[in-house]
């Protein structure tokens, strides 16, 4: 392991429960992570995957570094344990699912040194990123979702199926060894698309599930859940996403629909649920249908959003093992927008190429895509990483932002 930002003793806590290992990477989201954490009071060391982390550059961090073993190499275990015995953390906070994977499997090791893992438990983890078992679990709980089935079972019985086009593509499984699809999604407008898709598949077709496509906008739930119930909910709709055919939301505005809220809670209810999650749907403004796509075992990528809106997510997630005595709901702003500056650029970089867009959706002109660009640069919206009290990481990340446009532009030169 190397340490690239050296420790912060003005931060120094005495309490070792109040010292926390957060394995946040190098994005805006591990960033609200450790400034969520930090404003109220915790010392915070961060690991991230590169000098130029984000976290590494935060005021509110202790502390960074970066380990030389990735989650799923021999070494890694050692490597997580040597760093937590020096900080002398009393809990870790992992962000991404491969390390909430890797760690649940060390749980016995954490807990024989008594040091909290925020992840849920092995069980719950394999139930939420297995879209079969979820699927049906919704189908039981009466909450809506799309028709489908494992590409490899639709080709069998395409004579017999009743799926309608267009169609959406996603990785059924995503923590195991098996071929995902390299998108977050691939669409099929009709036979022949399918069938180019299933030959680019058809060596993991059984770890891609087919599903009707259903119009309307992402809505993403980030919730929190404490002794069977719920304490506090912020959700979002994605406005913009890179890529445009679907991924990850890099302008967002935060909205609140109770019924989807209502079947979050029914669903992780129904899992017996503890911690956070972030649960996807797809919402129809027009009509106010929507229907469920997946949970997501760990925080959201538009937390930064959620955060700025009033949901302490990461904090009250500490909280409800550490002090859940002390644990409050806040208001939560509706209608707040954020966005990730260098995604935003890329979005507009998508419109100007003309990229796949979803089924339905139509690019903007140029001009219009630049004005949209333009006018979210006013204080209407947010920046996922600026904040003035702790600007060096909005700094940093707009560095590399110029220094990857600058790469792609040489590239399109030569």
């Amino acid at each position: 392991m190397q340490q690239v930002k050296p420790f912060n003793t003005t931060l120094k806590q005495h309490e070792r429960s109040r010292r926390v290992l957060a394995i946040v990477g190098d994005t805006q989201v591990g960033l609200w992570v450790v400034r969520s954490l930090a404003r109220h009071g915790l010392e915070v060391h961060a690991v991230t995957n590169t000098k130029d982390g984000q976290s590494a550059h935060s005021r509110y961090s202790a502390s960074a570094w970066t380990l030389d073993h990735k989650p799923h190499e021999s070494g890694f275990d050692e490597e997580i344990l040597s760093l937590m015995r020096q900080l002398d953390v009393g809990s870790i906070m992992p962000v991404s699912e491969g390390f909430h994977n890797r760690l649940i499997s060390m749980k016995d090791q954490l807990d024989a040194t008594e040091v909290h893992l925020f992840s849920p438990s092995r069980e719950n983890f394999d139930k939420a990123t297995d879209k079969d078992y979820v699927h049906q679990l919704c189908l039981d709980l009466e909450i809506p979702v799309a028709r489908g089935m494992c590409l490899d079972a639709l080709m069998e019985a395409r004579a017999e199926t009743t799926l309608q086009y267009p169609l959406v593509l996603r990785t059924r499984k995503q923590n195991v060894d098996a071929g995902k699809v390299p998108v977050k999604a691939a669409y099929a407008r009709n036979l022949e698309e399918l069938l180019n898709w299933h030959r680019q598949f058809e060596t993991f077709a059984d770890n891609v599930l087919v599903q009707e496509y259903h119009p309307g906008a992402e809505e993403h739930v980030q919730i929190l859940m404490h002794e069977g119930e719920m304490f506090m909910t912020g959700d979002y709709i994605g406005e913009h996403h890179m890529p445009l055919a679907g991924g990850v939301t890099v302008q967002r505005i935060s909205c609140h629909h109770q019924p989807v809220i209502d079947d979050t809670v029914k669903l992780l209810k129904a899992l017996n649920w503890q911690g956070i999650a972030g649960v996807q749907f797809h919402y129809d403004p027009n009509t106010g249908k929507y229907i469920f796509l997946e949970i997501n075992p760990r925080f959201s990528g538009g937390l930064p959003t959620v955060v700025m809106a009033g949901f302490e997510a990461p904090f009250n997630l500490w909280q409800s093992h550490f002090e859940p005595e002390k644990m409050r709901k806040t208001p939560y702003k509706i209608g707040l927008r954020s966005r990730i500056l260098g995604g935003e650029a890329n979005w507009f970089l998508g419109q100007m190429r003309r990229d796949e867009l979803p089924p339905g959706q139509t690019h903007l002109g140029r001009f219009e895509a630049a004005l949209t660009v333009l006018w979210n640069c006013g204080p209407w919206t947010k920046d996922d990483s600026f904040l003035l009290a702790d600007s060096k990481p909005f700094a940093v990340d707009f560095k590399q932002m110029l220094k990857k446009l600058g790469a792609r532009g040489h590239e399109i030169v030569n």
